[in-house]
């Protein structure tokens, strides 16, 4: 296990070979930046969740600690090393990719050994590397016998080499002669220990002997998985392994592979763009947009106390909804007849901004139907989608003017108990919990938090 330190990563791509061609007033074949800036670190044994949307450069991200792509700046380390330099193989990681890239004309079995194979015979390598190390300190004081041994050394390691690719061959044409009959090395028992145990962690020792177009989704998911954890790496990562399983086979999947994580305690960094799988599977949840952190926290900080705009809309489904209003000294805050007072926490956080517009943030379950007042928003229901355990309503806010209502907001989520019925076209009014909402600073973006020490408050300024 160990912990991952990423340093001020940077990684663009060269400019395309196209000359002269321009594309929206730039040439195309300037240099493409997708990551800027990335520091992180993730703890040994931590489960952390990259997510963001498609062409945030999360995936690229994970390409880069895994060696499959080279960084432009910056530093990697994986525990006390810097992996910049070191190949894939050299890294000790094991990588789980979207279509998971297991061997069609190999078994499950083999899919599982392969890498596993190549692993044993690096361990066997350094230990008789360290075998000839001893040796020749034993032998170092013999003198011109030592120096005149230089022959038989290479001798020896020759032969070596040849007794292994002949075991090796041996293993391989064995293998279709029934089992007794079988020559099984050392090392070969030492992968068919580490796949059965595998293959019982994940358990799927039925499907050893099984191709993986004889499987489904969710068994070749496991079977990435085994081949991964069979190797017993550092760090594993993980680039949206679900996204090809259906609903219900990705939930119980997810359990599982938090479950896995928690058992085997390996460093683990998970991509996706999925809300749902980055609220409930990591300790620790970054948030990428435009090849940038935007957040990084606890699933729920992250949803009680985003740091902008942005992480406030992505986190969350439905996402918030963002109305504009203007702020009045000391505590009021208003949009055409609507009128609400704030908690005094608000007063000195929003100070600055008298007489200014702000973004309200306020999420779908935050709203609740009420009576006509002006502390109230008036909208129309364009439609209702009704789930069972909850109903959702697309709403307009609905201004007045002159005597006549005008509908003047896009679509506004509501979340609504499935008991209380409503009809599209109907007219509702909508009150707010002022310790709920949320506030942004409309050119940064960026969250205003109120001072307060209440715990009932989501909020408070470092």
């Amino acid at each position: 296990m160990a912990q991952v330190v990423l340093e001020d990563i940077y990684k663009s791509f060269p400019p395309r070979k196209s000359e002269g061609v321009i594309y929206q007033g730039a040439h195309r074949n300037e240099s493409v930046n997708v990551l800027r800036r990335i520091s992180l670190t993730v703890e040994d044994g931590e489960f952390m969740v990259l997510v963001g949307p498609s062409g945030c450069g999360k995936s690229t991200l994970l390409r880069l600690i895994a060696g499959l792509e080279d960084v432009t700046g910056g530093n990697i380390w994986v525990g006390n090393r810097a992996v910049n330099q070191l190949q894939p193989s050299q890294r000790n990681i094991a990588m789980v990719f979207q279509n998971y890239a297991l061997y069609p004309h190999m078994s499950v079995y083999e899919n599982i050994a392969f890498g596993l194979r190549l692993q044993a015979g690096r361990i066997q390598r350094e230990e008789e590397k360290e075998r000839g190390r001893e040796g020749e300190m034993g032998r170092g004081g013999e003198g011109e016998m030592g120096r005149g041994g230089d022959g038989e050394k290479l001798l020896n390691q020759f032969l070596n080499k040849s007794l292994k690719i002949a075991e090796d061959l041996l293993v391989a044409s064995a293998k279709k002669l029934p089992k007794g009959l079988r020559y099984v090395s050392d090392k070969e028992r030492i992968v068919n220990e580490r796949v059965v145990n595998v293959a019982k962690l994940l358990q799927i020792e039925k499907l050893l002997n099984r191709y993986p177009k004889e499987l489904s989704g969710g068994q070749r998911q496991r079977v990435a998985l085994g081949r991964a954890i069979a190797r017993n790496p550092q760090v594993f990562l993980m680039d949206e392994p679900l996204s090809n399983l259906d609903a219900k086979l990705r939930s119980q999947t997810r359990a599982e592979i938090v479950r896995l994580q928690r058992q085997l305690g390996i460093t683990t960094i998970y991509v996706t763009h999925d809300r749902t799988e980055a609220m409930t599977m990591g300790d620790r949840v970054a948030v990428l947009n435009r090849g940038q952190i935007m957040q990084i926290a606890a699933p729920l900080e992250i949803y009680n106390r985003p740091a902008n705009r942005f992480v406030a809309e992505f986190i969350g489904s439905p996402p918030m909804n963002f109305i504009e209003v203007k702020f009045q000294s000391p505590c009021l805050i208003t949009k055409g007849d609507f009128r609400l007072t704030l908690p005094e926490n608000w007063s000195s956080a929003l100070k600055k901004y008298n007489g200014r517009t702000l973004i309200l943030g306020v999420r779908p379950e935050n709203w609740n139907l009420s009576l006509p007042a002006t502390k109230n928003l008036p909208a129309q229901v364009e439609w209702t989608e009704n789930l069972g355990n909850d109903s959702y309503l697309a709403v307009k806010l609905i201004e007045t003017k002159f005597e006549k209502d005008y509908l003047v907001t896009d679509d506004l989520q509501v979340r609504v108990s499935p008991e209380k019925l409503v009809n599209e076209g109907e007219k509702v009014w909508l009150s707010l919990n002022p310790e709920k909402i949320h506030f942004f600073d409309p050119e940064t973006e960026l969250a205003i938090f109120p001072k307060s020490n209440s715990p009932s408050l989501p909020f408070e300024n470092s």
